[in-house]
């Protein structure tokens, strides 16, 4: 009990930094798996934010069914029977575009394509909800479970320098069998993860291309704090290997990797036309890296974390 209360938002935060380097390929491994979902799925990170308040918005309403019953199911199992039959409150353009930190129009524009997609719906009451349908649910349930994995293993990975012993399975289950409780939190997180890096480079697209290299780099450079007959050469990745792990369409990438090497965030390579990360200034040191402004990205999720490290030591 006395170690659980420890487990606090400062802790993780100064943990982090310090063991940057070992924590950061899981984080953003997490983060790409995030984005790419979203890409994939609604084919523009900015209607995926819009998407992702409004389920946001739904997890919280099937959340709260526990204050009138404790023993409402939240799982994972459960959520599909959960969501159709859970009323979605009305929301406003203005409050999605104030959370997500679009523009107003933008904001408008995003939900009457996310509308005809059938990505959002709309009542007889001009009421906006998300609903996805049920020829959606095992598409849903299959990404869902990609995402709580990469959670779970970075959870798992933090957790080791926190000297908390609980194995991968431990923190997969919890969040399955809570799926709602944790999911809403989550993706609060992620919210506040993306409207930062929106406001920063007003374009979450460039961001996701640029973790692509940025964990190259950074999973290079574990491996050879553990090993030391690793190569020499450093990382790269082509454009077509980007494209395939996000779903942004290669021309994109190439344009918007263009974009980060007249930036100086990453190199081109003239002869294999690959591309790396400008690493000479930083020694490895990523914690201020602007691709990744770890304080104040991954530091977002310091207060998430406690919360499941002291459900799981519960």
């Amino acid at each position: 009990m006395e170690f659980e209360k420890k487990i606090t938002f400062e802790t993780i935060r100064e943990n982090f930094e310090k063991n940057i380097n070992q924590i950061l390929p899981t984080f953003f491994e997490m983060q790409s798996t995030f984005l790419s979902g979203i890409y994939k799925r609604y084919g523009d990170l900015e209607g995926g934010q819009i998407v992702i308040y409004f389920a946001r918005n739904l997890h919280l309403k099937v959340m709260r069914k526990r204050e009138e019953d404790l023993s409402f199911d939240l799982s994972l199992d459960k959520f599909w029977f959960n969501h159709q039959n859970t009323t979605q409150d009305k929301l406003k353009i203005i409050s999605v575009s104030r959370f997500t930190g679009l523009p107003k129009e933008t904001t408008r524009r995003k939900i009457i394509q996310l509308t005809k997609l059938k990505h959002l719906k709309k009542s007889n009451k001009n009421n906006l909800y998300w609903e996805p349908s049920s020829q959606a649910k095992d598409t849903y349930v299959l990404i869902i479970k990609e995402q709580i994995k990469s959670l779970s293993k970075f959870l798992f990975e933090q957790s080791k320098f926190l000297n908390i012993d609980v194995p991968f399975s431990k923190f997969y289950k919890e969040i399955e069998k809570n799926y709602c409780f944790y999911w809403y939190h989550y993706l609060t997180t992620q919210l506040d993860f993306m409207k930062y890096w929106q406001k920063k480079t007003n374009d979450l697209e460039i961001l996701l291309i640029g973790l692509q290299s940025l964990i190259q780099s950074l999973n290079y450079l574990k491996q050879t704090s553990i090993k030391h007959n690793v190569s020499n050469k450093y990382p790269d990745i082509s454009a077509t290997s980007v494209s395939e792990v996000t779903g942004i369409p290669r021309a994109t990438c190439i344009r918007k990797l263009e974009l980060l090497s007249k930036a100086k965030f990453i190199k081109k390579d003239p002869l294999s036309k690959r591309y790396n990360l400008v690493n000479n200034e930083n020694n490895g040191n990523f914690l201020n890296h602007p691709l990744t402004n770890a304080k104040e990205t991954a530091g977002r999720f310091a207060e998430f974390s406690s919360m499941i490290y002291r459900a799981v030591l519960r």
